[in-house]
Formats: C-alpha cells, sequence, structure tokens
C-alpha cells in the first residue's frame, strides 16, 4: 500500500461544539522531496493570531496527530525509509511572529477538565510519537506553546522569538502536567530557576546554549527556519522505520508519561 499524496493538503477542524465548527485550525501537507515522506503541519493562527491553545485549537491539533499517526501505522511503517513530521506556525505576516503563546488562560481556568481533556493529550501524543517530531520555532513560543516544542524530538529556532515561561509575571502556578514535557528539555537546577522562577525570555541563541533547542539560525526568518527543520526530520526519519522509535519514547519519558496520565487535580493535591 503506498501513500495517497492527493490527499493532502488536509485541513483539520475542532471536534468540540460549537461557533468554531467550520474552522480549519491546522493544515498538513507532505514534502515528497525527500527519500523519506515528511509532513509538515502548519498552525494557521486561525482562531487567534497567535495560536493559543484553546480546546478547539487542541481538538484540531490532536486529530491532524492522530491522522499522521495512522498513516504510519497503515501505510508508511513498511517503507524502508521511515517517516517524520514537522510543526510549524504560519511563515508570513504578522501571525508569522508567533509559534504559540500559550493556553486560553480563560478556557484553562473555566474548565475544570481542560488539561486532562485537551492539554495533557496533546503533550502525550508527541512524547510517544512513532516517527520524529521536529518543533520549527519561527517565532514566540510562551507558557504551554513551549511545552508543545518541548514535547518534539527537535526544535530548530531563528532570528525571532523567545521561549518563556511567564507564568510566574501573571501568579499562574505551572501544572505538573505541562512541567512534564519542558523537563524532558531543562535539566539544570540554574535552567529551572529562570525559566520557571525568573520567566526569563531566551532568544534563539540563549536557548541553544541551554539546550533548550537543537539547532538556532541567527538570520533565518520562519521560511528557512522550516527548510532546516524539515532537513533535521528527514535526517532522523530512517530511525523510526524498525518501529521502535515511539516505545522507546516511551522508556526515555516514562516519568513524564506517568505525570501526564495522572487527574490534574490528583497531582495539583499532591503537592
Amino acid at each position: 500500500m503506498s501513500l495517497d499524496t492527493s490527499r493532502y493538503p488536509l485541513g483539520f477542524k475542532s471536534t468540540v461544539p460549537g461557533s468554531t465548527d467550520d474552522l480549519v485550525s491546522l493544515s498538513l501537507t507532505h514534502h515528497s522531496s525527500t527519500p523519506a515522506p515528511i509532513f509538515v503541519l502548519t498552525l494557521l493562527s486561525a482562531q487567534t493570531p497567535d495560536n493559543r491553545l484553546t480546546p478547539q485549537f487542541l481538538t484540531a491539533l490532536h486529530s491532524a496527530l492522530k491522522h499522521v499517526e495512522e498513516v504510519w501505522d497503515n501505510v508508511l511503517s513498511s517503507t524502508p525509509h521511515g517517516a517524520g513530521l514537522v510543526i510549524t506556525g504560519t511563515l508570513q505576516g504578522k501571525t508569522a511572529k508567533f509559534f504559540s503563546n500559550g493556553l486560553d488562560f480563560e478556557s484553562a481556568i473555566g474548565d475544570p477538565e481542560f488539561f486532562d481533556r485537551y492539554l495533557f493529550p496533546v503533550y502525550e501524543s508527541l512524547l510517544t510519537f512513532p516517527v520524529p517530531v521536529v518543533a520549527s520555532i519561527g517565532g514566540h513560543a510562551f507558557a504551554a506553546g513551549f511545552g508543545l516544542a518541548a514535547a518534539c524530538d527537535g526544535a530548530v529556532m531563528g532570528k525571532k522569538g523567545y521561549l518563556c515561561m511567564n507564568e510566574i509575571d501573571f501568579g499562574a502556578q505551572i501544572p505538573p502536567g505541562l512541567w512534564a514535557p519542558l523537563s524532558t528539555r531543562i535539566h539544570l537546577p540554574q535552567h529551572k530557576a529562570r525559566v520557571v522562577l525568573q520567566g526569563e525570555r531566551f532568544p534563539g541563541a540563549e536557548a541553544l546554549k541551554a539546550g533548550f533547542v537543537d539547532v538556532h539560525l541567527p538570520d533565518a526568518e520562519p521560511n528557512d527556519v522550516l527548510a532546516k527543520s524539515v532537513e533535521m526530520a528527514a535526517s532522523w526519519a530512517h530511525k523510526s522505520k524498525a518501529g521502535v522509535w515511539g516505545m522507546n519514547k516511551r522508556v526515555i519519558h516514562a516519568q513524564q508519561l506517568e505525570v501526564l496520565r495522572q487527574p490534574y487535580g490528583e497531582t495539583i493535591a499532591k503537592l
């Protein structure tokens, strides 16, 4: 069975009933210029200009991830080259300044099931994804958007944008399930303090030095960041052909997955 490339690009909508039923939040394209198929998932800044992680956006994102996973399981897992996925924000205009600006705060505090139902399943999907995932960070990745980038296997930054956990500045506690993907990237005590307690903004050069991203292109616009991210995903793709990329991630991320699978209220009560 071969991949039906005529299906792409595909748009993904929310599965949450409401006024955004017809809003396409993400677009999935397929790159065939490399031996391994590389999917590019673009966060379209459709519901909000800065890709806020609303319930609607997160359900669309989860659906897109499930689609790529199903294509891998049913079609691509038998290919000799593996596959890969790149997640990017928009590439042009004002919205290109954002990868994701984090949670929609009103949604998060207004729904006691927000984290368990919408946010944490996306993080878990990325931390167990069966093919390499690269975050193409052409703009800001704040708070839960930083968590989204950290949940990917690799990350590339250009000349624009910061990584930042700014909850400390408006009095919001970081949920253990948000720290879970961040903890795969942030290891040193001094970095934990700078990120979580100081709310420091990390430009690309500082993010690379701290190990939060794998590549920094100091002169790169979002298009160039995306090109490098596709190159990175393609260089890693063959590692997934044996079928254990995702299983090995379950091993190295076992502690993070345990936290994500506990109800949010229980983890908060234990603090």
